[in-house]
């Protein structure tokens, strides 16, 4: 992982329907996100591949974390779009991106490469982390 200022660190891994479960749902009957704020392509379908973004910064109210995920050699990139108006509670929360439903591939599908951004309301960078095969840091500082 190759991250600028703003953000602190990426996790990536593979997430079951279990794994994503809390225990406090067998008593409250619905989900619950602790301190975490949770996105998913596919709202209703919570099996899939995650990413865990801590932000060393706060982002403009009308700001956008953006995550673009290569799929296969020699295609472009997905790209998939939050709102960052909530912002995960202190100090453990964090943002958590899942590719749920159609778009988490297969049981062993791993992306070939990724980036995730925080941008402003007009669309410029303000922090970002890719992974390895992004790109040349030419290629980065030139988007």
């Amino acid at each position: 992982m190759v991250a600028l200022k703003g953000i602190a660190y990426v996790h990536e891994r593979r997430r079951s329907e279990a794994d994503v479960a809390r225990a406090s749902e067998a008593f409250y009957a619905k989900e619950h996100h602790g301190n975490d704020v949770v996105f998913r392509t596919e709202e209703q379908e919570r099996a899939g591949y995650y990413f865990f973004v801590k932000l060393d910064v706060d982002p403009p109210a009308d700001g956008r974390l953006v995550l673009e995920v290569v799929r296969a050699e020699n295609t472009k990139p997905e790209r998939y779009d939050f709102a960052v108006n909530l912002k995960p509670g202190f100090p453990f929360g964090e943002f958590v991106i899942g590719l749920t439903g159609k778009q988490s591939g297969t049981v062993s599908w791993r992306p070939v490469a990724w980036r995730v951004s925080v941008v402003d309301a007009q669309g410029k960078f303000m922090a970002s982390s890719h992974s390895f095969l992004w790109g040349t840091p030419l290629d980065v500082s030139q988007r």
